[in-house]
């Protein structure tokens, strides 16, 4: 596993918790104690639900307590991460967060700040995005669907459609429009169902989905798959190129998930939280279960896990800002 420095910044966040709540080793040691609580801010039902409740069944004996799973969806999962917050820093209350956290400032006027007062325990997996097109839209490849957009006249541009605005869907068009110079127009839905309904119905002309998603409409050839979002193919969809190896290198989109708790947690019960985690992660049944799934597993570190947020964080953050993309209200 390739092994990643600690960003200095996170670095200090994580010395500055230790100080200001030292507690001593034995108590550390004792963790947990009593049963944790696992927040998730997404729908029963949603990828973030499926993942997150399949490591909480082996993670429990490990830890040697109970894992109750709450789902608390809103507001972006706003809802439920400051559950998190409002909770005591000692380990008993642990979030999941998706890709969707690092645009959330973006999107909502906070109450608090995402970039500090959450960290990182662990990046627990990711997973692609494939890019899908209506058979009604004559184009089999990424290049012709490139050379199609753009002989489009701005009133006939082709319509891409996400389950809402600052989705990692949604993220995922944008930096494909901002990429390729594509006049793509955006049509954004309100979750999963209405727009790809009204993309196998061909009122979309194309979209992201996720690959275990999107597999059994390719194999009905109600949808056709373009390109991969993410640097490497999926195994989902092996015959299927990247988006990057079709011709646009940086071009690169993840949903990844990561456990979360609220700044002031004592580091060795996020080290305790993170060995757990990447045990569970190492299981042959908990792997082909996410493979199955479309994901790929990361672990590592804490630090690591770190590292990643505040790169996701600048690279979001540099796409919002091209994009445009400002909070509600």
């Amino acid at each position: 596993m390739k092994t990643y420095a600690m960003n200095p910044r996170r670095r200090m966040l994580l010395a500055g918790a230790a100080a200001a709540l030292a507690v001593p080793v034995v108590r550390a040691q004792a963790y947990p104690s009593r049963p944790i609580k696992l927040i998730l801010p997404n729908s029963p039902g949603s990828s973030v639900d499926k993942v997150s409740r399949a490591l909480a069944i082996p993670l429990a004996p490990i830890l040697g307590q109970p894992i109750v799973v709450e789902n608390m969806a809103g507001s972006g999962g706003v809802i439920g991460l400051q559950q998190i917050l409002r909770a005591p820093r000692d380990g008993y209350t642990v979030g999941i967060v998706s890709s969707n956290y690092t645009v959330l400032p973006s999107l909502y006027n906070l109450s608090f700040d995402a970039r500090t007062d959450l960290v990182p325990v662990a990046v627990t997996v990711t997973g692609p995005f494939v890019l899908v097109v209506n058979p009604s839209v004559p184009v089999k490849n990424l290049t012709e669907f490139v050379a199609l957009a753009k002989s489009r006249s701005a009133d006939k541009s082709l319509t891409f459609g996400t389950p809402g605005v600052g989705s990692s869907f949604h993220l995922s068009g944008e930096l494909l429009r901002v990429t390729a110079d594509l006049p793509l127009l955006h049509v954004p839905y309100r979750g999963n169902n209405n727009f790809t309904t009204d993309l196998l119905g061909g009122q979309l002309d194309c979209g992201f989905l996720t690959p275990n998603v999107a597999l059994p409409f390719l194999k009905a050839g109600k949808l056709r798959a373009l390109a991969i979002t993410a640097t490497v193919r999926s195994d989902l969809l092996p015959q299927v190129p990247t988006i990057a190896e079709s011709g646009y290198p940086g071009y690169s989109m993840d949903g990844w998930q990561a456990a979360v708790v609220a700044n002031g947690t004592p580091v060795e019960v996020m080290q305790r939280l993170n060995a757990a985690i990447n045990t569970v992660l190492k299981m042959p049944d908990i792997a082909r279960a996410i493979a199955d799934d479309g994901h790929r597993i990361i672990g590592g570190t804490v630090a690591q896990a770190g590292d990643w947020f505040e790169k996701d964080f600048e690279r979001i953050g540099k796409l919002v800002k091209t994009i445009g993309l400002k909070p509600a209200g």
